[in-house]
């Protein structure tokens, strides 16, 4: 016992110094912060829960605003009045005060969610309308400031719409709606186009296509592909099994346990007794005697898992399809699955094969060449007709022609006689008869005089056609190149 009692005496039991109790602070609080400090459980009075207490607080500090210089960092889980010192409780209502007046300012993360539990809580609002646009109003503003805000505000906004009883087309974008919305469109995968389908696809989130080095260089095929893919599992699943796709992938509709307004500080002050609220087909709430439960699909992140492990896995045969470099692992080994992937992916090679085929490629650098041949063979015919004439026929004087040829071109200009000649017709209305009596072709003087002078006007200066026309706004720019 003794060497119990000296082995506790010195090892356990120590003499320490007393420390001195802090010095209270000098600065008096405002009145109402007294007021509402007197509501705090102190010995003697009832117990109250620290909800209850939070919501007196808040409305007997609804419209109270100060001006006290704060800058310290205050860290609170769930935080109320009640978990803040004095001059923290100050340094909120001081950036609640510039909040109210549209100065937005990044401050401790506990004090943007003591705003959010106020407005949850219909603190500072003139009904629940009011109080949806103010949190959209700082989701929006604040969460510029601070993303860590957005996760819960996200999921508040859905229970106070739900608990207060709004209009659901308010809630037509948040991501449940968006999530039963996709679900919809693959249920109904053979009434739906594959823009539809793919864009349902990627309303959950999966991963691989974010990250994969394959998908933006082939991602119009890679669309077609899950578009297609999917429509032969859900009908595989349709005919041979129970369920169906949807089911096999997120899930039978079932009721599950809700908690509103979960990880925030929230008095149910409503007491519902029996209601419903339908969010949409797939989504409804149900509370009867202030206990909630909601009638939906299984957990989304489950349903992401098991999409990302199809995605991934056309990816990779789509990669061994086509040679691609860059070779992954497939994440399934389900033969049937992968019997359809390989064969939707060498379909769609081969459509693609054959519609490659009966493309006609035209080589426009080419044409020079052309023309130029053409030329070379029109003077050929030229010569083997003048040497064909008759020699009774050379003798005889040649007749007038209604359109006598014009005289040579100009020394700068850059058309050739017969270009020149054709202009001069086109321009002041002579006889173009000659052309196909001299052995040209109308079409190749056509392009030469266009191309000749496409330097100097910038455009074709002819409209092609039987009869061949100028352009009606170069005219008197052509009349001062070519003389009547």
């Amino acid at each position: 016992m003794r060497k119990a009692a000296d082995w506790f005496y010195s090892n356990v039991f120590r003499d320490e110094v007393i420390q001195p109790r802090p010095e209270r602070s000098t600065e008096r609080m405002p009145s109402a912060i007294r007021a509402a400090r007197s509501l705090e459980n102190a010995p003697g009075k009832t117990w109250q829960s620290r909800e209850s207490i939070f919501v007196k607080q808040a409305k007997l500090l609804a419209n109270y605003e100060d001006d006290y210089a704060f800058d310290g960092n205050v860290v609170r889980y769930f935080p109320t009045y009640q978990a803040l010192t004095d001059q923290e409780l100050r340094g909120y209502f001081s950036w609640r005060t510039k909040l109210r007046k549209g100065d937005v300012r990044k401050t401790s993360l506990s004090f943007a969610f003591l705003y959010i539990y106020e407005l949850l809580n219909q603190i500072g609002t003139a009904d629940p309308l009011d109080g949806y646009r103010k949190l959209l109003y700082f989701q929006d503003a604040y969460g510029q400031l601070d993303e860590k805000i957005l996760p819960y505000l996200s999921q508040w906004l859905v229970d106070y719409v739900v608990y207060y009883r709004l209009d659901p087309n308010f809630l037509a974008n948040s991501r449940q709606v968006i999530f039963d919305r996709s679900i919809t469109v693959l249920d109904n995968i053979r009434q739906q186009e594959d823009s539809k389908v793919v864009w349902a696809v990627k309303q959950f989130s999966p991963k691989w296509l974010e990250r994969s080095k394959f998908y933006p260089e082939h991602s119009d095929d890679f669309d077609a592909v899950i578009s297609r893919v999917l429509r032969r599992i859900s009908e595989h699943y349709a005919s041979r099994c129970k369920k169906t796709m949807v089911e096999q992938y997120f899930g039978s509709i079932q009721e599950y346990p809700v908690s509103l307004f979960l990880s925030a500080v929230f008095l149910d002050q409503r007491k519902t007794g029996e209601f419903e609220f339908v969010l949409d087909e797939r989504c409804v709430y149900h509370c009867k005697n202030g206990f909630w439960t909601v009638r939906m699909h299984s957990s989304s992140s489950l349903a992401s898992e098991k999409l990302n492990d199809l995605i991934k896995t056309i990816d990779s045969v789509m990669r061994q399809e086509y040679a691609y470099r860059y070779p992954v692992k497939p994440e399934l080994d389900t033969k049937w699955i992968l019997r359809i992937i390989r064969e939707e992916v060498q379909g769609l090679l081969a459509e693609k094969k054959a519609a490659e085929a009966k493309k006609i490629h035209i080589d426009y650098s080419q044409l020079a060449r052309i023309r130029q041949d053409a030329a070379a063979t029109r003077d050929k015919l030229t010569v083997e007709e003048e040497l064909e004439i008759p020699a009774e026929e050379a003798a005889r004087e040649p007749e007038p022609s209604a359109a006598a040829p014009a005289e040579a071109p100009p020394m700068d200009s850059p058309l050739s006689p017969a270009e020149y000649r054709l202009l001069q017709c086109l321009l002041y209305g002579g006889d173009v008869g000659w052309v196909r009596k001299e052995g040209y072709l109308l079409s190749v003087l056509v392009d030469g005089i266009n191309e000749k002078l496409y330097d100097t006007f910038g455009d074709s200066v002819l409209l092609p056609d039987d009869l061949p026309q100028p352009v009606e706004d170069y005219i008197d720019d052509l009349k001062e190149m070519v003389l009547p």
